[in-house]
């Protein structure tokens, strides 16, 4: 498919005091939720959905990619959450978002909708894989009938860069242990090491591992896998469509 064309789009270039994730400047910033949105636009095209009333970024940080996403749906309703307070406040602030705080654990996060589209930018990334299982179930949950869920992923490309000696992408782990498993089971986490509890870091997991791991939702339906689609991350597509697939068989 041919890239979008996002020319006219005026996003918001206001950027929070508290935004950590400006490593390169404010234009590779930028370029990066401009790039989330080329992927948002390639569900609605893949998932046949031209319009999105009700969409949730989660986690929303101080609005890399949501400002992207006000820009082009600006008639949306758009919920931010975040575990950082200052970011959800911002984006709510700035971009007219309806701000929710989250939860260490996402059962214990109400929504008082459903959304139309769910992208979750840079999270499984640097969770446990134990963990993916009820994540999704939560986003599957908040997810409309015939609602987009376009999220991202660390794999190959990644684990390329780590053995190549990028060790600049994550120097608080354990780079070889990741890799040697990564390499030996097809997922992979290692803890930051000023993570007190072990249960935040990088994760990172083969294609294979993944859609087999997707394999057993039949209420969700893989529309596309890209990797490195979203700076170094892959990203993929789901399309809630229940009763559809038939449920794995045991």
């Amino acid at each position: 498919m041919p890239p979008a064309d996002l020319s006219s789009l005026q996003p918001s270039r206001e950027i929070s005091p508290h935004d950590t994730m400006v490593h390169s400047g404010p234009e590779d910033y930028l370029a990066l939720g401009r790039r989330a949105l080329e992927n948002v636009r390639m569900a609605a095209r893949l998932c046949d959905k031209p319009h999105f009333p009700r969409i949730l970024d989660l986690p929303c940080g101080h609005g890399r990619v949501l400002r992207w996403l006000r820009a082009q749906y600006d008639y949306a309703d758009i919920t931010a959450c975040d575990l950082e307070r200052t970011g959800v406040d911002f984006c709510a602030q700035t971009f007219g978002a309806r701000g929710v705080y989250s939860q260490p654990d996402l059962r214990d996060v109400r929504f008082d909708t459903e959304f139309d589209l769910l992208w979750c930018g840079s999270l499984l990334t640097h969770l446990p894989f134990a963990q993916w299982d009820t994540i999704l179930d939560c986003f599957e949950r908040w997810t409309a009938d015939c609602g987009v869920i376009v999220l991202s992923v660390q794999s190959r490309f990644f684990a390329t860069l780590l053995a190549r000696g990028r060790e600049d992408l994550c120097r608080n782990i354990q780079i070889p242990r990741l890799l040697a498993q990564f390499n030996r089971d097809g997922h992979a986490y290692e803890p930051y090491f000023e993570a007190l509890n072990g249960e935040y870091g990088i994760s990172v997991v083969t294609p294979e591992v993944l859609l087999r791991w997707l394999g057993r939702r039949p209420n969700l339906l893989v529309r596309a896998y890209m990797e490195q689609a979203w700076g170094i991350q892959d990203v993929v597509i789901l399309y809630k469509r229940p009763g559809l697939l038939a449920p794995p068989v045991a």
